[in-house]
């Protein structure tokens, strides 16, 4: 009888936290490739291109944030706002993405980390996003270092300048239509609502499946015991209840 019940309650743990669990968590963004950051070294005050290694296969919008100690609030990071993956004119580089960054680094962390010192390992991401999204679909990534007095340096591929990535590239001519970023017009809005699932409806129905459960497991172990008694285990109790006499 113990095996029994101890199994039914293995087997109703085991469903409750499969029931319970809701929808799975979000998975972590394909990582497509590397970012070539140029130049691969300067200062916090050196203007950066950034060029793709490939392009996104999902998305239609794309954003461009940095990483790393005292920037990973979440206020912070976003050196382009989401933007259209259009405005990079990817027709000019097939396959890849060239984005000039529209500040340096050190005038971005000025408005948004004021009196933050900046020094130790950074990573700046490419991310490819849906309309109305700030989850990241797919990434490229560039990692660079930062020492105590403002200098900084390129690390792995991402040091390789952009003209050995893309043949043909002429600097300047990236094609990129910067500014403010593109706001999602009325049609990508509603579109976006009509393709966003409902909401979940509320869970008050899983504590009861679970007790029902339990009981079921409960009730079918007993009949199961009761099963494998002798007669003579039983006959006891059909004389106490006065039944064949």
């Amino acid at each position: 009888m113990r095996r029994v019940l101890a199994s039914a309650v293995i087997a109703t743990l085991a469903f409750a936290t499969v029931s319970m669990a809701g929808p799975a968590l979000a998975q972590s963004p394909e990582k497509l490739g590397f970012l070539v950051v140029e130049p691969a070294k300067g200062d916090l005050l050196t203007p950066m291109d950034l060029a793709t290694s490939g392009v996104c296969t999902r998305g239609t919008m794309f954003a461009v944030t940095i990483a790393g100690p005292n920037l990973d609030n979440p206020d912070r990071g976003n050196l382009i706002g989401v933007t259209k993956i259009q405005t990079l004119a990817p027709e000019s580089y097939p396959g890849h993405y060239v984005v000039p960054l529209p500040t340096d680094l050190a005038t971005y962390i000025a408005t948004t980390a004021p009196g933050q010192r900046i020094k130790g390992d950074y990573t700046i991401t490419f991310a490819c996003r849906d309309t109305l999204s700030t989850d990241d679909l797919q990434v490229f990534t560039a990692d660079l270092r930062v020492d105590g007095k403002g200098r900084y340096t390129v690390q792995g591929d991402s040091a390789m300048r952009i003209d050995e990535l893309i043949d043909g590239y002429v600097p300047g001519s990236s094609g990129v239509i910067m500014g403010d970023p593109l706001l999602p017009d009325g049609a990508e809005i509603a579109e976006a609502a009509a393709q966003t699932p409902p909401a979940e409806p509320s869970a008050w129905w899983r504590p009861a499946l679970i007790a029902l459960g339990v009981l079921l497991l409960a009730g079918a172990g007993y009949a199961w015991w009761r099963g494998r008694r002798t007669p003579a285990e039983a006959e006891p109790e059909r004389e106490s209840a006065g039944v064949g006499g």
